[in-house]
């Protein structure tokens, strides 16, 4: 294998170096926060949203509490559309979340990925889409990089991860 080649494999990988979390900065999202549910769905009790244990590709394994499978990057228009056809947890009002939504997630005493891995576990570093279309540029949306929780904004043919979201019932 080539160089190029090898180099152009470790750009493209997601990256899942171990999070690092600092303890002398407060907590931001405990796992007091979060009702765990078995269908692999989690409840934030603060802010009533339900989100998605895993990302978009991957799959809730309830036996081992984790999600397997390979999360995948979609352009704004499938993640759109992948929201609005799943039934996850029997439930068909998932959409994508806004920017302020997925900031609720951020873990501020942590980075690579800032984000709870106890509630969300398998959960990558990598930019996330949100379904907030940026003012005046309606051929961009904001991204929120889950390395380290700040928002970006992207071009919707870009293909970024996607967690999903919905009002809970409860």
């Amino acid at each position: 294998m080539s160089k190029y080649v090898l180099m152009m494999l470790l750009v493209t990988l997601p990256a899942y170096a171990a999070q690092v979390c600092y303890s002398d900065i407060t907590t931001t999202k405990p796992i007091s926060n979060f009702q765990l549910n078995a269908d692999g769905t989690v409840l934030d009790t603060k802010t009533k949203l339900m989100w998605s244990r895993c990302l978009i590709g991957q799959s809730w394994d309830s036996s081992s509490r984790t999600c397997t499978g390979t999360a995948q990057q979609l352009d704004w228009p499938e993640a759109l559309t992948e929201a609005k056809r799943s039934t996850l947890a029997g439930f068909s009002t998932w959409r994508l979340p806004n920017a302020k939504e997925v900031l609720t997630l951020v873990e501020r005493s942590c980075v690579d990925p800032a984000i709870n891995l106890t509630a969300f576990p398998a959960s990558n570093s990598e930019n996330m889409w949100t379904g907030t279309t940026v003012v005046n540029q309606p051929d961009r949306a904001w991204a929120i990089a889950m390395y380290s929780g700040k928002n970006n904004t992207k071009e919707k043919i870009i293909r970024l991860y996607v967690r999903l979201v919905r009002f809970s019932d409860e």
